[in-house]
């Protein structure tokens, strides 16, 4: 992303303000009394401009050698700035004698024309100053330029990573969707030569899926209610294709509002299960469970371990692609607990409530 360098950007709108506070306050200065002393006013007005003109080199034409890192240039270019505009300004009783302006009333005499010497002493008196006053100028200018540059900086960079982190979560969704489409199609094509009437029940079931995974895998207002319905419909299709020696348990809060989370966040750990913990022969068991506190919504499984098929190479795709997935989404703040025995394989997952 560029910034704006537009000449009505943010950053030279706050220098128009303080340029005519400056300008406007010899006015100020002299409304003072009776009578409004204009002759200050341009006097104190001519007194500025060569630092205004410093300001304006500075600001659209030379800082670009300093933001380029072209340090050298930059500061033989503002050396010569400071030192020619300061010596003009030195000359500024000269300057009201060129333009016929009338002196103020009792002022300071700046040049004493009888002493050379003092009229030298105080014409180095005057370049000094204006030196400083032409360095505080550039100081706050300069200042005031890197610290926008910094926030500027700092603003790309985080939408940036906002970016890329919506890039990465479209990436894993996209890829936990098709793993997940892939399983559900083995279990129904399995099931068309067992029972064509319950194929086709789990093909209608598995529409109702889809439309999930296509049309609210983006819904920003997806709730955990639409994740529990999702993960009752997923359950419901794999009863289909299991016996009856599987003991399949899904618990959770009848009252639980509607709390904000992101879309199919839990089916991959449910996928997975499924997918490890059916033996062929034998009891096996998939529980599932959601509670919820008033700060963290609590999910585990907890399934039986089947026979390992060294074919599988890619069987726990889905589950690496949701460990990734929390990581992108809540950073450290959350928790993803594995304990796995020779029998038992349990996750254990503690995401926050607000989450955003």
């Amino acid at each position: 992303m560029k910034r704006n360098n537009n000449i009505f950007s943010r950053e030279n709108l706050v220098y128009l303000i303080i340029w005519i506070m400056v300008f406007a306050m010899p006015i100020f200065l002299s409304t003072g009394g009776d009578n409004f002393d204009w002759i200050r006013v341009q006097h104190e007005t001519i007194r500025i401009f060569p630092f205004f003109i410093v300001f304006l080199l500075n600001n659209f034409i030379l800082f670009r050698f300093f933001k380029n890192k072209q340090y050298i240039n930059y500061s033989i270019f503002i050396l010569i700035t400071v030192v020619v505009f300061s010596f003009i300004a030195s000359f500024n009783v000269e300057i009201f004698r060129i333009l016929d302006i009338p002196r103020p009333l009792n002022p300071k005499p700046l040049l004493v024309p009888h002493h050379q010497e003092n009229q030298l002493v105080e014409f180095f008196n005057r370049f000094f100053y204006n030196v400083i006053f032409s360095i505080l100028v550039l100081g706050f200018n300069n200042a005031f330029k890197i610290l926008t540059i910094w926030f500027d900086d700092k603003r790309n960079f985080e939408q940036l990573q906002k970016e890329k982190l919506q890039t990465e979560l479209e990436v894993l969704k996209n890829q936990i969707s098709p793993h997940f489409l892939m399983n559900t199609l083995n279990n129904i094509h399995a099931l068309i030569d067992y029972d064509k009437e319950i194929a086709k029940e789990s093909v209608v079931k598995l529409s109702k899926l889809m439309r999930v995974l296509l049309y609210d895998s983006d819904n920003e207002n997806y709730s955990i209610k639409s994740e529990i319905q999702f993960l009752n419909d997923y359950i419901g299709l794999m009863k289909i294709r299991v016996n009856d020696n599987v003991d399949i348990r899904f618990n959770y809060p009848i009252n639980i509002g509607e709390v904000k989370i992101p879309p199919l966040l839990f089916v991959s750990f449910v996928e997975n299960a499924f997918k490890h913990g059916i033996r062929a022969m034998g009891d096996s068991y998939v529980y599932i469970e959601m509670k919820m506190s008033d700060d963290n919504i609590f999910f585990s499984v907890s399934n039986s371990k089947s026979e390992k098929n060294p074919e599988e190479v890619n069987e726990k795709i889905g589950l690496e692609n949701s460990r990734r997935r929390f990581d992108a989404i809540f950073k450290n703040n959350y928790s993803c607990e594995i304990l796995e025995t020779n029998d038992n394989f349990t996750v254990k997952i503690s995401i926050p409530k607000i989450w955003k």
